[in-house]
């Protein structure tokens, strides 16, 4: 059985009461609408979602500037700021409906009791887009040499984490010998330039900047250096609260089906998707012309993808960022995206 962390419970249960002033946590959608007020029969026409600027929720936007989501009767109201807060607590807080997450970042208080369905994956990495990068003139060639230096990660689940630990795992040493901190991608070209780090795992834009402006070099690379069986690994992908995800069955296929339409149209027009990507995020014009673009998801069959989903977690347990394998029938919402579903 999966157990709550005392601090995850803790922070999760403060989240939750400091939204339910705001938010009734009831059979009622986020807006007060009802299935009989909407004309297309969906439980709520509202999803309220927070998701960082990055290259993975271009399609998000491409469905929300094309009329996808309209067109299936939904309101989708992206790019919430929590500022400092957690997208998991504002997700069971009832703060947004919905968040982006790194698969990692959503499968640990998940398997620490914390309730969160996976709707659905956006995209998969490829190669370039996820590097550790060094000064350079680092005397590292490989992640081995990092051995005993220090590497800046988004946080202590994220991709990077769990795909470094298993490569260090896979060539003898220990999971904790490279010493892993905390750093907003955004400072990553100052953290590594300073040497207040010896390198850093980036993902674009900041990566392509990184190289292009500082001269980065990468010694590791997510995709072709990482685990065998997840070259292709899924980066992230949108979550909602197991309540949300019982009450609004027909409101979350819609979305699906608007985002797949969405991932299969920036698939097929990258120039797009680089047009998107300087219209929400920092990257310049210039950058986003270079940056890796990566696979999004086209299908809203989540049951076809629970063996990666389910490859993960035991990757994160074999590296010790999880305790235990979880459930990942329970996790992996796996409604295709069906009219009516």
């Amino acid at each position: 059985m999966r157990r709550a962390t005392a601090t995850t419970r803790r922070r999760v249960v403060a989240a939750c009461c400091a939204a339910a002033a705001a938010v009734a946590m009831t059979s009622c959608s986020s807006d007060g609408s009802t299935a009989a007020d909407n004309p297309k029969g969906l439980e709520t026409s509202t999803i309220r979602i927070t998701n960082p600027a990055n290259i993975s929720n271009v399609p998000l936007h491409i469905a929300l500037d094309q009329g996808y989501f309209a067109d299936e009767g939904l309101d989708v109201r992206a790019d919430i700021d929590l500022g400092a807060g957690s997208t998991v607590e504002a997700v069971i807080g009832g703060q947004v409906d919905m968040a982006w997450v790194n698969l990692g970042g959503a499968l640990q208080p998940y398997s620490e009791g914390i309730d969160l369905r996976l709707v659905q994956i956006s995209d998969h990495g490829k190669p370039g887009g996820m590097e550790v990068l060094v000064k350079p003139d680092s005397s590292a060639r490989q992640l081995t040499d990092l051995v005993g230096k220090t590497l800046a990660v988004l946080s202590p689940s994220t991709t990077c984490v769990w795909l470094v630990k298993q490569a260090l795992l896979d060539a003898g040493q220990s999971v904790d010998a490279i010493t892993m901190t905390e750093v907003s991608p955004p400072d990553h070209p100052v953290v590594l330039e300073s040497g207040n780090v010896d390198a850093t795992c980036t993902t674009d834009p900041t990566r392509t900047m990184m190289r292009e402006e500082f001269g980065a070099r990468p010694i590791f690379d997510a995709a072709t250096d990482g685990v065998p069986d997840l070259r292709s690994y899924p980066v992230g992908g949108y979550v909602v609260s197991g309540g949300f995800a019982e009450e609004n069955p027909k409101a979350l296929a819609a979305f699906k089906r608007a985002l797949t339409k969405a991932a299969a149209y920036a698939n097929a027009n990258p120039d797009d998707v680089r047009a998107k990507l300087s219209t929400f995020t920092t990257a310049d014009p210039e950058v986003a012309d270079k940056v890796v673009i990566n696979e999004y998801v086209e299908t809203a069959d989540m049951g076809a993808l629970s063996a990666e989903v389910q490859k993960v977690a035991e990757v994160m347990v074999d590296t010790g960022i999880l305790t235990e394998m979880p459930d990942i029938d329970g996790f992996v919402l796996k409604s295709d995206g069906a009219a009516g579903a």
